[in-house]
């Protein structure tokens, strides 16, 4: 069979799928009937791209159920994982507690951030499962958490630990091809850099998430202090040759460097969804809606985070023992980390009202921040150091947890 006819037979049958449940569910709720008649007369196109994402969904459901139930399942032939006293790859999912996030908005270039998804994202699945920037702002945090514990056995019963990082996050839109549209599904962060200041976070993130973490030294104030100075300290290697020898260094710091006039919107949150409306108001539209870039299509990043669910994803790899230049494993995850309690917000200031801070990072070979992001227009990597404005700058409190993961794709296995 063409290919071609092929693609065409298989989307006409996920058509058909998400027609006959978009029927069901009529049948359970026939108060949804006319808003139902109107999308069919005003977006007929729209519709049928819904149905055919609606019935591929439902197609790898089933044969997801009968793997699992009748085909013995890819999970039941896993071995045991061997646990270790000293180990550092604890167990998930994760509680925690007194989360101290600084976070800071800057501005990065569609482009550059386009290239990330495509190279850690797009690129290992060949488009399987696309990933789209959501919009050109990148945010900068500084964490300062209490308590870090494992919620299930062996590793529970070890006890809690503290920790300090600092994480670049950018918002992707994930979505599929169906023919010659895309179709947006979901919105995922992904992290492209992140510090930490120990080894068991580092190592748990890494092996069991896929995170790619790596060891800092922190200068982050208090909640109680002034937020005048947040610092990142790491190894660094200056230039890329053999005589370079690696060297722990500044890499980044954010300082803050005025006042600007007040503004009504500067002012503390009793509650996350009060924060997730201003800092949607402040960046984007009063609805929280952004548009996909390239289609023009409408998301509402309102509606969608409102939900208290952080869904990140990350690329998951181990390099072979007898090819360095191959992966062993590979394979995309996403994980949710939900928020349980809210306790303070407050917002230090944005554009030119109230707190004013400035971005500093220094040139190293090793940590290609600004070029990766685009974080500076007419960046020289000759220059010794480059400083970003802050567009908006806030302190969130809060405790969440970090569930089990999703593997939504992954390389065949030799």
């Amino acid at each position: 069979m063409n290919p071609n006819n092929r693609s065409q037979l298989m989307q006409t049958i996920h058509t058909a799928l998400g027609a006959m449940s978009a029927f069901s569910t009529l049948l359970q709720e026939p108060q949804n009937l006319t808003n139902y008649l109107t999308q069919i007369q005003q977006k007929p196109d729209q519709l049928l791209q819904d149905l055919a994402v609606k019935g591929k969904n439902m197609e790898q459901d089933i044969a997801s159920f009968v793997k699992t139930y009748f085909c013995g399942g890819a999970r039941s032939s896993y071995p045991q994982y061997i646990e270790r006293a000293d180990g550092q790859a604890f167990n998930q999912p994760y509680e925690i507690k007194g989360t101290k996030m600084y976070g800071f908005v800057i501005e990065g270039s569609m482009t550059k951030l386009q290239e990330v998804c495509d190279k850690y994202l797009n690129n290992p699945s060949n488009g399987e499962i696309e990933y789209r920037p959501a919009m050109n702002y990148v945010v900068l945090t500084f964490n300062n958490v209490d308590f870090l514990s494992s919620i299930e056995p062996p590793d529970y019963n070890k006890g809690t630990s503290a920790e300090e990082e600092a994480i670049f996050w950018m918002l992707t839109v994930v979505g599929k091809r169906i023919g010659p549209f895309f179709v947006a599904e979901r919105l995922a962060w992904f992290m492209p850099y992140i510090y930490v200041n120990n080894s068991p976070a580092l190592v748990s993130g890494r092996e069991v998430y896929g995170i790619f973490k790596q060891l800092g030294e922190f200068q982050i104030p208090s909640i109680n202090q002034k937020p005048d100075l947040f610092t990142v300290d790491t190894l660094l290697f200056k230039e890329f040759s053999p005589e370079t020898k690696a060297k722990n260094a500044r890499l980044l710091e954010v300082n803050r460097i005025g006042q600007g006039d007040k503004h009504q919107a500067i002012k503390t949150w009793d509650n996350f969804e009060e924060v997730i409306r201003a800092i949607a108001s402040l960046l984007f539209d009063k609805n929280g809606e952004i548009v996909i870039p390239s289609l023009g299509l409408p998301f509402n990043l309102l509606d969608y985070l409102i939900e208290r669910v952080v869904p990140l994803v990350t690329l998951k790899q181990f390099r072979d023992v007898e090819n360095s230049k191959k992966a062993c494993y590979q394979s995309l995850v996403e994980s949710p980390m939900q928020l349980q309690t809210f306790h303070s917000g407050q917002l230090f200031g944005f554009d030119n009202f109230g707190d004013q801070f400035e971005l500093t990072i220094n040139n190293f070979a090793s940590q290609p921040i600004v070029q990766d992001l685009g974080l500076h227009k007419g960046y020289s990597p000759a220059s010794e150091s480059v400083h970003i404005p802050i567009k908006l700058a806030f302190l969130l409190n809060f405790d969440f947890t970090f569930k089990n993961g999703i593997t939504v794709w992954q390389a065949p296995q030799k």
